[in-house]
């Protein structure tokens, strides 16, 4: 069976732009200890946001729900994020992470 329609090039297609997502750096600095909360973290590059909880994954999903929302807040209200720099460095017994925050 054939079609009156002629086949359409590949090029012809409608082209959609992607979506501009922005990407942020959330730098975390991670402590831990003996006594409860046995985890500690802070935003190292966007103060004064810190967490606390029973593990690493705990505290790091507080940590980036915060970041986020101080973002989508500053960006609404059209201010400049009072980024830190240079960031807070990790002390003795701390460890660091990144994680990217897409808003």
């Amino acid at each position: 069976m054939t079609t009156d329609k002629p086949i359409q090039k590949a090029d012809a297609l409608p082209q959609f732009q992607p979506a501009v997502v922005p990407v942020f750096d959330c730098h975390v600095i991670l402590s831990t200890s003996s006594q409860p909360p046995a985890v500690r973290g802070r935003v190292a590059n966007l103060a004064p946001i810190t967490a606390a909880g029973a593990v690493e994954r705990d505290v790091l999903m507080k940590l980036v729900s915060q970041f986020k929302a101080c973002l989508v807040d500053h960006r609404a209200r059209q201010v400049e994020v009072p980024w830190q720099d240079p960031a807070d460095e990790p002390g003795p017994g701390e460890v660091e992470r990144w994680i990217p925050v897409h808003l």
